[in-house]
């Protein structure tokens, strides 16, 4: 199974793949799309969508997840990432009918066990699980979590006999 994560944001969204076979787990591919800071969020939202699509083009993953809503302390900047989550769901709900939310603590603790862990724990989790010589950057690293912890969903969905 080839799961993808994304982590949107409006000035940097991270994708990262992983395919599951059984119990082991490897990287295929992750990147971090920077739509940049000095842009209109229409022209962002834009190099968004269309770095999403051409990275689910080139890896045709079978589940996509993406990280659900947190709470957020300025209304203003929630409201930016929800547009950006938007186009990342958009760019998703395109290529796969199979497509998911996940929570940060169920990613974090999929990836290091524990529900609060910090950025540094789940971008070292991540090298390790993956088996990659150096950390990715934190955008594409907090994508390959997402990825990890959905693919672990499925393959406790499918023990189980969930759909």
């Amino acid at each position: 199974m080839i799961a993808f994560g994304i982590d949107p944001g409006s000035r940097r969204t991270g994708w990262g793949v992983v395919r599951a076979e059984g119990s082991a787990l490897r990287c295929v591919g992750h990147g971090v799309i920077a739509a940049g800071a000095d842009r209109p969020l229409g022209e962002r939202l834009e190099v968004i969508f269309s770095g999403l699509v051409e990275a689910l083009d080139t890896h045709r993953p079978d589940v996509i997840f993406l990280e659900s809503i947190f709470h957020h302390k300025n209304a203003a900047s929630a409201l930016v990432l929800g547009q950006a989550r938007g186009v990342a769901l958009l760019a998703a709900r395109m290529k796969s009918a199979n497509l998911d939310e996940i929570a940060p603590t169920e990613v974090k603790k999929a990836v290091t066990g524990r529900g609060r862990a910090d950025k540094t724990q789940v971008k070292e989790m991540v090298r390790i699980l993956l088996g990659l010589p150096s950390p990715p950057a934190t955008d594409a690293a907090d994508a390959l979590a997402i990825a990890i912890a959905g693919a672990v969903r499925v393959r406790w969905q499918d023990r189980a006999g969930k759909p």
